[in-house]
């Protein structure tokens, strides 16, 4: 048999014929890494490569001569491109699940004039490609869920007091994330009040650890000796008042979780070299006792204190502050987090509400004076703060009157600071003072009804006091 598969133009200008044999043609279609399945005008296979037996598993002596559609009616095809395309007569693109295999087939028809020849069918196991298609749907799922999780931090909670919504808290919380899947020590350094046993739960808490237990203890709260036994426990005997079974310590108790040494700054000299021994070692000796036990702890330290100065002075072992400090997070204060004291009031305060059982709200003038505080004790004095103001309000809403006169007198003096001429008077100040909340209280429409019911004073002292600092405003 012989295949006229091209004629072409010399350079002499004598049409040559360029004939190939079966079996070249044959050759040539095999090294095609797609499956080529070639078929006359009613479905009878003509050609069909070494590809479409791997992709199809049916072999090419079983094929060819035969019609397609019988392949279909013994269910090898589940339906046939072939004769799709044979009785659309154009070309037809279909993926189709062949040999336990996703393929994705084209058939394209060709012609002889206005009559149709046959089909020419090429296929492509795609299976692999969609499995690499899936991993990468579900890695993609993952890292928007991640992204979410993080997202959500900004308005919602990983721990229900935790807020985020500041830039600066928000590298943090990130970098919480990535230290949480990994047992490295962890030094969390910042004022008090901050939210440092927040952050070592949030470690805990996402961490492969999370299901076993976190123990914490406040080292500069109880006296050197009592820390021992509780972080290391004791036998049978071991002092005058001593259980009589003994007793372990949070360091066994917290064995393959997390221990939270909560001021690790307050610890002596001796209790350090001790501490650094179990990091060392992995294991402890009970008070009293000789045997060692083994353990398995992640170690995360809080401190008010700045360890590095300390350890200069010689006031804490340095080679215990680097293996503390394998992972160092600085949890500013609440002053250099300013977006986060808004959702701290208005979280504290349904929090309370929920607590009592109140219905309090907060009068936007009264939120300007708590947001412009620089709030020296940090999260703890913001959250007892919101407390001592919901309980105490009259008619169930926090205002301006409430405030302590603390903070008022901090935002006075915020804005006479900014005046040190001699010559600037407490009339200057106070004047300064009542413009500054009248702009507070003007809002986008510059409605002076509207800032008289929220100052609760006359419309017309409102009116008088806008010309008087020569503030522009409407009805």
């Amino acid at each position: 048999m012989i295949i006229d598969t091209n004629i072409s133009q010399t350079g002499a200008g004598v049409m040559e014929e360029k004939l190939f044999t079966y079996e070249e043609f044959q050759s040539l279609i095999d090294s095609s890494y797609d499956g080529i399945h070639i078929t006359d005008d009613q479905g009878v296979t003509l050609f069909y490569n070494k590809a479409c037996e791997e992709i199809e598993g049916i072999e090419k002596a079983e094929i060819i001569g035969r019609n397609v559609q019988e392949f279909v009616d013994s269910g090898v095809y589940p339906e046939s491109i072939t004769l799709e395309a044979i009785a659309q007569g154009e070309r037809v693109n279909m993926f189709q699940n062949i040999n336990d295999k996703l393929v994705m087939a084209s058939a394209t028809p060709f012609f002889n004039g206005d009559r149709m020849k046959g089909i020419i069918v090429n296929s492509r196991d795609i299976t692999s490609l969609n499995t690499l298609q899936t991993e990468l749907e579900h890695a993609k799922h993952i890292n928007e869920n991640y992204h979410l999780e993080l997202e959500q931090l900004k308005y919602k909670e990983m721990d229900s007091d935790l807020v985020a919504r500041d830039p600066a808290m928000e590298k943090i919380i990130k970098l919480v994330l990535r230290v949480a899947a990994v047992k490295s020590s962890v030094l969390i350094q910042g004022e008090s009040g901050v939210g440092k046993g927040i952050i070592a739960h949030l470690i805990h808490k996402y961490g492969k650890e999370s299901e076993q237990p976190f123990m914490k203890i406040d080292c500069g709260a109880i006296t050197e000796s009592l820390l021992e036994t509780e972080l290391f426990g004791y036998e049978k005997g071991a002092f005058m008042g001593a259980d009589e079974a003994g007793k372990r310590g949070l360091l066994e108790l917290a064995d393959g979780g997390t221990l939270f040494l909560d001021e690790i700054g307050e610890i002596s000299f001796s209790m350090q070299s001790k501490l650094l021994s179990v990091i060392n070692d992995r294991e402890i000796t009970r008070v009293g006792g000789t045997g060692k036990v083994p353990i398995d702890v992640r170690i995360v330290a809080a401190t008010n204190k700045n360890l590095e100065r300390m350890v200069k002075e010689k006031q804490f072992r340095e080679d215990l502050y680097y293996r503390l400090n394998v992972v160092p997070v600085r949890i500013p204060p609440l002053r250099e987090r300013k977006d986060d004291i808004y959702p701290l009031i208005m979280k504290n305060l349904e929090k309370v509400n929920e607590k009592y059982g109140l219905d309090v709200e907060i009068d936007p003038l009264a939120v300007d004076i708590l947001v412009d505080y620089h709030w020296p004790g940090n999260v703890r004095e913001l959250e007892n703060m919101i407390e001592r103001l919901a309980v105490t309000a009259s008619d169930d809403v926090i205002d301006f009157e409430h405030i302590p006169f603390e903070i008022k007198n901090a935002r006075m003096e915020s804005l006479a600071f900014l005046n040190t001429d001699d010559s600037y008077s407490l009339n200057d100040i106070m004047a300064d003072f009542e413009k500054q909340i009248l702009l507070n209280a003007l809002d986008e429409d510059r409605n002076v009804g509207a800032m008289a019911r929220t100052l609760k004073i006359d419309p017309t002292t409102v009116r008088r006091k806008l010309h008087k600092h020569g503030i522009d405003f409407g009805k």
